[in-house]
């Protein structure tokens, strides 16, 4: 988010001299954000990874059954 509207301030303010790299950042971080949340995605599928794998898990803390001692 943040990188993606730095680039693009980048390429509108940073004049004619910083056009074309800005462009190509902009291009180029884009395309790489995309492909590694679907790359990322199709290998999680694959390694047979579900939603609940991922989800967090409640974990009983220890001496939560006692009363407190603080007011």
């Amino acid at each position: 988010g943040t990188t993606l509207m730095v680039i693009l301030m980048l390429y509108l303010f940073g004049g004619p001299v910083l056009e074309g790299f800005s462009l190509t950042m902009l291009i180029g971080v884009s395309i790489g954000t995309a492909s590694s949340i679907y790359v990322a995605s199709a290998l999680a599928l694959k390694l047979g990874m579900k939603r609940e794998h991922m989800l967090q898990q409640k974990v009983e803390k220890e001496g939560a059954d006692q009363p407190s001692i603080l007011p």
